[in-house]
Formats: C-alpha cells, structure tokens, sequence
C-alpha cells in the first residue's frame, strides 16, 4: 500500500471513529428529562416518559436513600391509589416504589392506550415536605 493510501485510509477511520463520537454525544447517553435529572430524590422513573411498555409490565419510581413514596395509576379514564400492599415490598429497601398489574389487584392490567403514573415522594424524616412527579407511557 502506498503513503497516500494509507493517508487516505488513516483520514477516513479517523472520521468515522469522529462521527461515533459526536453521535454518542449529541444522544446524551441517557435520561435527559430535566425533572429527573435535575432532582436529588429522584434516580429514575420506570418506565421513562412516552416508554411503550406491555400490558402487565412493572411502573413507578426509583429514589435517593432516604425517601419513601405512594404511587396513583391514571388508566382507562381511572385515577387510582396504590395501597401499600401492592407495591413490590422486595424492591422498596432499594429505593424503589413498583407496582406490578396482576390479577386481584387494584388493576389487573393496564389498558393498551396512554397510561400515567403520579409519584408522591418525601424524605422519610420530613413527611411534611412532600412532592410528586407525573410522567406517561404507551402500552402495547
């Protein structure tokens, strides 16, 4: 291989790799919601905003050490509170407050359509200092 082929070679891996770069920048790499990302307590929401998700796939929220949170599902036309005894107990000594459609619950599955969840949150030493979050998700 002649010089100037190894030049020209050399100058279009270089690109290329250069264009990986700047894609990988310009998606950001993640959640770029500023509600999330802008906030301590919060590490994630599940699913992120406008997420298509199955009919009996698992929604809520992710915290920071030291807070604690209710769920209320938006589906079908329904505004409904999660008792605390169907969130995933397991998963609340992580931080995170899930609740699971299963039959027997409060909704069995959710419906194909725009669903919403609305996060209540508070640090567990200061119940008084509450906010909530609200965020939709398609389902299949």
């Amino acid at each position: 291989m002649s010089t100037r082929q190894r030049l020209v070679v050399s100058v279009l891996l270089g690109g290329g790799i250069g264009l990986l770069i700047l894609a990988a920048l310009a998606r950001g790499g993640g959640d770029t919601d500023i509600t999330v990302t802008g906030n301590p307590a919060i590490d994630a929401l599940i699913p992120e905003r406008e997420a298509e998700i199955l009919r009996r796939d698992r929604v809520g929220i992710d915290l920071a050490d030291g807070y604690a949170a209710s769920l209320t599902l938006e589906a079908g036309g329904l505004s409904l509170d999660v008792p605390n005894d169907q969130l995933d107990s397991a998963l609340q000594a992580l931080g995170q407050y899930t609740y699971k459609p299963e039959d027997g619950k409060i909704l069995p599955f959710f419906p194909p359509q725009s669903n919403c969840v609305v996060a209540t949150y508070w640090p567990v030493d200061d119940r008084d200092d509450v906010q909530s979050i609200r965020w939709c998700f398609n389902v299949l």
